[in-house]
């Protein structure tokens, strides 16, 4: 069977175990059937170490439950690997639509083609990090407009907003340090990296505690927004972070509690700011009043 139809049944797999409630493997079979893929119980056995194996993901049976689940604590970062997943499913949509038809970009429009500059690095940059190795690149600053030789020890590689950039340490630096890669030329592979990775994973950490890429060392608090019934679909739809608790009980205006744990840097207040009046902050107090400073100060410009 070729690759392309092992990698989208695996897709299915994993897709089928993460919305579903605890699957027992005959409703997962029932499924993959409805898929047009046909699996005995012990291919599905395999194809399920196999994800073990090379994906990092622990799907484990439950006996209570007589269910499957993925242990996210012991797998890698569940939703990076969705997002993968996401990405490798629209490249195949999109190799297989020009394959029928060479005239289906005219049927597509992407928001900014710039999104993509510098995209070719990704793999060098994947191979750095993977093999702890030195990176070398030329990095061109916006604001200063000037051109700079940089060598990091790259540490993570994050997407944002459909821009991927690159994480890490420079060489004579003890901090680490975000470039766009839409903005580094001439990329090479250096030389095994003396610095240690583990020096430096507080800081990693703290982008699980933050939406995008304004860092700040900071502890996360809890935030509760109280959001209409319309906005809260889109929030269902797509999370703008994995902290989001949306509460089942609604108050008096039908409106609903919207749980995050984070830290509230630049870009999640830019997010509750974007919902307008579909959203209110309810706590904490002090979240509340920055948020109520900054909107006194725009509508202050409008008079």
């Amino acid at each position: 069977m070729a690759t392309h139809v092992i990698s989208r049944r695996i897709q299915f797999i994993i897709q089928y175990i993460y919305d579903s409630h605890f699957p027992s493997k005959i409703k997962m079979l029932d499924f993959l059937k409805d898929q047009d893929f046909i699996l005995s119980p012990r291919t599905l056995d395999r194809d399920i170490e196999r994800i073990r194996a090379d994906f990092g993901l622990e799907i484990l049976y439950d006996k209570a439950k007589n269910g499957y689940y993925i242990n996210q604590e012991e797998s890698v970062k569940v939703s990076s690997f969705f997002k993968f997943i996401e990405i490798v499913a629209v490249a195949d949509i999109f190799r297989e639509s020009l394959r029928d038809s060479k005239r289906m970009l005219e049927y597509v429009t992407f928001d900014d083609s710039k999104t993509f500059k510098g995209i070719d690095y990704l793999k060098i940059i994947l191979l750095s990090i993977s093999q702890h190795r030195d990176l070398h690149f030329i990095h061109e600053n916006f604001t200063n407009k000037t051109l700079k030789d940089y060598q990091i020890t790259p540490l993570l590689l994050k997407e944002y907003e459909n821009r991927w950039y690159v994480i890490g340490v420079p060489n004579g630096m003890l901090e680490i340090r975000t470039f766009g890669i839409d903005r580094i030329t001439k990329v090479s592979l250096g030389q095994q990296s003396k610095i240690n990775k583990a020096f430096f994973e507080n800081e990693l950490n703290v982008f699980d505690s933050i939406i995008g890429l304004d860092y700040e060392n900071k502890k996360p608090i809890k935030i509760t927004l109280l959001i209409n019934e319309l906005h809260v679909n889109y929030l269902r739809s797509l999370p703008i972070h994995h902290s989001q608790v949306i509460h089942d009980l609604k108050n008096k205006d039908g409106h609903y509690f919207v749980d995050f744990y984070l830290v509230p840097n630049y870009e999640f207040k830019t997010q509750v700011l974007k919902m307008g009046k579909s959203a209110v902050v309810v706590s904490p107090d002090v979240f509340k009043e920055e948020i109520k400073v900054i909107l006194k100060e725009t509508l202050e410009r409008y008079s």
